[in-house]
């Protein structure tokens, strides 16, 4: 049976319901089987997957909340278009302060792996030709400044894919369930 077929069918035995609420249920079919042909698979084979047009209308009958969530899923839709353009919008606030956070990690690594360098080869140096106590404590305390440093841009990078990615993410269900809660109060 094709799509056509189908739904005269389900219109027809669809008696005893509204005008409206058959025009909605049948459209709902309607874009069951659109979506199924957009997917790859043939009318006719998931028509035979849907079952009997009598079977449908049983279900539908016994189901006193089916008609209800037909009507619902317009606003489904547009809560679920919203949440992908949050999610759109959430990822890529997310991008940029993983780009300006990791860019400040970065400087704070290279800088310390230079600065530690610079200190060793200066303690290296300075040590031979002028060993007082005092350039070693100099020498010294850059390597641990730059020492530390990196660990500050190592424990940034930690931070950026831990901690943030999961504030992102709870800010995400936070808008996700202020929509749930406007889409109840319509």
């Amino acid at each position: 049976m094709n799509k056509y077929e189908f739904l005269y069918k389900l219109d027809k035995a669809l008696s005893g319901f509204s005008d409206q609420e058959k025009k909605e249920i049948v459209h709902y079919y309607e874009e069951l089987i659109m979506d199924a042909r957009d997917s790859g698979d043939t009318e006719e084979a998931f028509i035979n997957r849907l079952g009997s047009v009598e079977t449908i209308v049983r279900t539908i009958r016994k189901d006193g909340s089916f008609v209800t969530n037909v009507k619902d899923k317009k606003d489904f839709q547009l809560r679920k278009v919203f949440d992908i353009t949050a999610r759109v919008i959430g990822y890529a606030i997310y991008g940029f302060f993983v780009i300006t956070v990791g860019s400040i990690a970065f400087g704070f690594c290279v800088s310390g792996i230079s600065l530690v360098f610079a200190a060793a080869v200066g303690f290296i140096r300075d040590s031979v030709a002028d060993p007082t106590i005092a350039t070693q404590v100099m020498y010294a305390g850059g390597m641990v400044l730059g020492g530390s440093l990196f660990l500050g841009g190592v424990w940034c990078f930690k931070w950026i894919f831990k901690t943030a990615k999961a504030f992102i993410e709870k800010s995400l269900e936070f808008a996700d369930k202020l929509i749930k809660k406007i889409g109840e109060n319509k």
